[in-house]
């Protein structure tokens, strides 16, 4: 999938400067929930929450195809970290990212405001592992799935907009723990 995400960037890059006017890029920040987990251990079972808040930041490419539709390529994942603490000395710490390639179709309400959905497949990673003393290597899980994306845009100039965002793919897992891709966030879209 990864491969496929960078050819196809290459590939938005390398038409756009046949016909600039027809691509864009962009970037979306989104709140990164500190996340909890919970843990058995000797019978006795521990929920801890996470130590902080990240913001989880996106970026993506894109070629317009017609007025209505446009193939989208984007990676998020810069900022998906959380850490828990667990017992004396021991930290687990996590990091989920995701690249996605997706159809856009727009639907343009008046000048300003459109409305758009994205329909395409993702493949997501969740990395987890616990640091200390004589513990076992991080671990990293891989899953492709259903990309979904439903937004509204504001149009700020002929080639900038503003973007509220809501993605959905499918739920990571691994021994036990489980993340949501799920974000919604906020960001801007820049037309060459």
């Amino acid at each position: 999938m990864k491969k496929i995400v960078c050819s196809t960037l290459i590939a938005l890059a390398a038409s756009s400067l046949a016909h600039a006017e027809d691509a864009y890029i962009g970037v979306g920040v989104g709140s990164f929930g500190k996340g909890s987990i919970k843990y058995s251990d000797g019978g006795v079972s521990t929920e801890r929450s996470g130590n902080e808040r990240h913001a989880a930041i996106g970026v993506f490419a894109g070629y317009v195809l017609s007025p209505s539709w446009a193939l989208e390529a984007g990676y998020r994942g810069i900022g998906d970290e959380q850490s828990f603490a667990l017992a004396q000395g021991y930290e687990m710490k996590t990091h989920a990212r995701m690249g996605y390639l997706a159809a856009r179709n727009t639907w343009q309400l008046n000048e300003d405001w459109a409305l758009y959905g994205k329909l395409g497949v993702a493949q997501g990673r969740f990395k987890a592992g616990v640091e200390g003393k004589g513990a076992p290597p991080a671990e990293t899980v891989t899953k492709n799935g259903l990309y979904l994306g439903l937004g509204a845009a504001y149009t700020l100039t002929k080639d900038v907009s503003l973007q509220l965002e809501l993605e959905h793919t499918d739920k990571l897992k691994q021994q036990g723990l489980s993340t949501s891709m799920d974000r919604v966030s906020l960001g801007v879209r820049v037309g060459f």
